[in-house]
């Protein structure tokens, strides 16, 4: 068994990475994925009335929670208010990407090697990682980003701030390379599982560490604000893109995000590599 999903796997591995598998190709198997399962979620409206209650409830608890705090004091790490609520726009908004996107895929990973399911993964004729990563959405979930950025923009109108366009498109390029590193964080942590066989916790631990993207990084003491931007970069998913926006960071904190998040993508490619060279299906 071992034998034939190693000489299986090798073919399916050389396929995603010869360039038959064009831009154009994975847009197609992207739209195929998400068409299925979009007819799938249409089946369960009343999940999309459950989404839009859950993420306001969330929304008006984070606002409020924050209302406290700033009830004792005027700033949190040097931002006022409303710039911290900008910020629990992009962290919804984010969480939105996660939940939609992230936890359905990444989330089962651990179950497709524990259980041998990624061999019939790895017969496809698609890259491995992408099918991993973007097989399934749950589509209500985009309602947290919606809310997300309205939250956002309402409290830019608040503060009287009308960004550029520039800041506008610099802000959406940190944004996304903030879903970048989330996304190569939590692949690279669920990728222990193939040689580890406990590490459901994990998942419980990204969550711990990616609350405290909640918070500007300059809230944090200085240790703790060292690991959170060098070593476990999440002041790059949060911190960055709502500092764009309010004038706290120019146009180039976009730049750097994304060399951040390219360099990640890259590292969490390798290990995935290495990874499925590990793998020794449920016969193994």
């Amino acid at each position: 068994m071992r034998g034939r999903v190693g000489e299986a796997k090798a073919p399916g591995t050389a396929r995603a990475g010869s360039g038959g598998g064009t831009l154009r190709r994975y847009a197609a198997v992207l739209r195929a994925f998400w068409a299925a399962n979009l007819e799938e979620e249409l089946q369960y409206r009343a999940n999309f009335f459950a989404s839009l209650a859950s993420t306001a409830f969330w929304l008006v608890a984070a606002l409020l929670t924050a209302g406290i705090f700033f009830r004792q004091t005027s700033t949190l790490g040097g931002w006022g208010f409303w710039e911290v609520a900008t910020l629990l726009g992009v962290f919804n908004t984010v969480a939105g990407v996660v939940e939609a996107f992230l936890r359905p895929n990444i989330g089962r990973l651990v179950q497709l090697v524990r259980q041998g399911s990624l061999d019939f993964v790895l017969t496809k004729p698609v890259d491995p990682q992408f099918h991993v990563s973007f097989r399934r959405l749950v589509v209500w979930h985009v309602t947290d980003v919606v809310f997300g950025l309205g939250l956002t923009a309402y409290a830019l109108h608040r503060l009287d701030r009308v960004p550029s366009l520039e800041s506008v498109a610099a802000f959406a390029l940190a944004l996304g390379a903030g879903v970048a590193i989330v996304y190569a964080l939590w692949l690279a942590l669920m990728t222990l599982a193939f040689w580890f066989v406990a590490v459901e916790n994990l998942a419980v631990l990204f969550d711990a560490l990616f609350e405290s993207a909640r918070f500007p990084v300059s809230a944090y003491p200085g240790p703790l604000r060292f690991i959170l931007v060098y070593i476990l970069p999440m002041a790059w998913i949060t911190t960055i893109p709502p500092s764009i926006l309010t004038g706290r960071m120019g146009t180039e904190a976009a730049l750097a995000a994304m060399a951040v998040a390219t360099v990640l993508l890259g590292l969490t490619r390798l290990l995935w590599r290495v990874a499925l060279r590990r793998y020794t299906s449920a016969g193994g």
